[in-house]
């Protein structure tokens, strides 16, 4: 019988972030301090250079560097969450077979169904947070060395505007909202993935390509078009937050630079991209999402013992 309670809920997220800490925490540390070394030595053996660059670039009124960069690093920070996602949600619905650990967590008083939903719930809250710690924490690294480097660039000095602290906490919750919603937007993909890992472990992630393209070119040669239904739907499921935003960055009037901090506001941004979003394709894909994880569930209870 099953007794899921919130210790067994916390049991089962700190085994999933044990045995992922690596793609989430670690990776993430590493090729951000690369990326901050690689900046330094560039200053360092530079820095002559861009002492004397300030008579030769003509720079562009209220353009902000550290705007720039940072709207661009969340870009790659989502890129890279949402890669991980889809392979730790195609890996961890069947990992627990690899070192027989399945048999262990079969004997607990949790169904099979609670600990496909701790996972999915992991792959939702645990590691999209540790990587908006690392986003956050790269923000902060990168504003203090673009300071430090406009000391010795007046270049560097006039691009980098500043951006006041309450400034910079809107656009992070700005993006903690953007990223969120994202990835509820892509659950039924990372479920359908995960459901693939169930019945064909490693080859999830071939099985998913393979199937969406095969699907597509069918579709493509039945109706003599370029692209179906089915392969539109998966297009608008990819791009949908993507398109949100860049619509409401080519408002007119709006521009990349101090501007760029008002309309990714608290304010501004979160009830404009909310109110564009198509909730009822949000639902529908839950309710997928909710049956690609059940099915997965139950030929995990079914089918396999070890």
């Amino acid at each position: 019988m099953s007794s899921y309670n919130l210790t067994s809920a916390k049991s089962l997220l700190r085994k999933e972030f044990i045995e992922h800490k690596t793609a989430f925490l670690y990776v993430p540390g590493i090729l951000m301090g690369l990326l901050f070394i690689a900046f330094y030595v560039a200053v360092w053996r530079n820095g002559p250079q861009l002492g004397m660059m300030g008579n030769v670039i003509d720079h562009g009124e209220g353009f902000d560097l550290f705007a720039m960069l940072y709207s661009g690093s969340l870009a790659v920070w989502l890129g890279y969450l949402t890669l991980m996602l889809f392979f730790y949600f195609a890996a961890s619905f069947h990992v627990d077979r690899k070192n027989n650990s399945l048999l262990f967590w079969k004997s607990l008083p949790v169904s099979d169904l609670e600990i496909m939903a701790t996972k999915t719930l992991a792959g939702l809250t645990v590691f999209p947070a540790i990587i908006m710690f690392w986003a956050f924490l790269g923000a902060i690294i990168g504003y203090i060395s673009l300071n430090t480097v406009g000391t010795i660039s007046p270049v560097i000095s006039a691009l980098n505007s500043g951006t006041s602290f309450w400034a910079f906490i809107n656009v992070q919750v700005s993006a903690m909202v953007f990223i969120i919603t994202s990835l509820l937007w892509y659950l039924p993909l990372f479920a359908f993935a995960g459901l693939l890992g169930v019945l064909l472990r490693n080859w999830a992630v071939p099985a998913f390509i393979l199937i969406v393209a095969m699907i597509s070119a069918l579709e493509s040669i039945m109706t003599f078009s370029k692209q179906g239904v089915f392969a539109q739907m998966i297009e608008d499921r990819l791009s949908a937050p993507f398109e949100i935003i860049k619509v409401m960055l080519n408002q007119p009037g709006n521009r990349v630079g101090p501007d760029m901090f008002e309309i990714v506001s608290l304010v501004e941004f979160v009830p404009g991209f909310l109110s564009q979003i198509d909730w009822m394709q949000m639902v529908i894909g839950w309710a997928v999402a909710a049956i690609f994880i059940y099915g997965a569930s139950e030929y995990r209870r079914r089918r396999i013992e070890s």
